[in-house]
């Protein structure tokens, strides 16, 4: 799980930025998506933008919320997803604004948290960075100075490389224009660490 300090931007350099916060929770109740649909539907809240309920690969409700780049996908489980945020403070207040929506419709009793009965308790399941290097990147040369075992490039299946430091569970995806995607870390200061890490061992390629 990650909190406010583990998704600080303030670890992020100008060349980083967050690109996704990924989170969800599983209310203690199973939800008639139908119903909700409708109810949030006819309802003119403030809080929820569009409301799309969609059938194929599983009955959910994509919910985009107001003033927010959030999307939450609702299954009728309980499970909600929330995917889009650029920082944590927006993905609070898209979780606090679905809230708000749900209590609305009659579906939950209290918008507050500490209300609510969870099965699964709302935690950040994975933080998304981007960065761009100052130059492209040979990636058929990249693996000797990051190491084979820890790299993989196959370009006719995928245009990038990835490569997987040793330390952590982070995944770096560098692409020949110097961009790189950064997932699964432990925070915005780590993923700060590994783009600088990562930066200085290209650019001994180059020397």
């Amino acid at each position: 799980m990650l909190d406010a300090e583990q998704t600080n931007e303030d670890y992020l350099s100008k060349d980083v930025s967050i690109a996704n916060i990924v989170a969800s929770a599983r209310f203690d109740m199973e939800i008639e998506l139908s119903a909700v649909a409708e109810e949030l539907g006819s309802l003119d809240s403030e809080w929820v933008e569009d409301i799309d309920h969609r059938y194929e690969k599983g009955n959910r409700l994509i919910i985009s919320i107001s003033d927010n780049n959030t999307v939450i996908i609702l299954a009728a489980s309980g499970v909600h997803v929330l995917t889009g945020a650029k920082s944590y403070d927006e993905l609070i207040d898209a979780r606090q604004k679905f809230y708000y929506a749900l209590e609305e419709i009659g579906l939950l009793h209290s918008s507050e948290f500490e209300d609510i009965r969870f099965i699964d308790k709302f935690n950040v399941k994975n933080l998304v960075c981007v960065g761009e290097l100052d130059s492209e990147v040979n990636l058929n040369a990249a693996p000797i100075g990051l190491g084979l075992e820890n790299t993989e490039y196959e370009p006719e299946q995928f245009s990038g490389l990835v490569y997987r430091p040793d330390e952590g569970s982070a995944t770096l995806l560098i692409f020949a224009s110097g961009k790189i995607v950064i997932t699964g870390s432990r925070g915005t200061e780590t993923s700060q660490e590994l783009f600088e890490q990562l930066e200085k061992r290209l650019n001994i390629l180059l020397e």
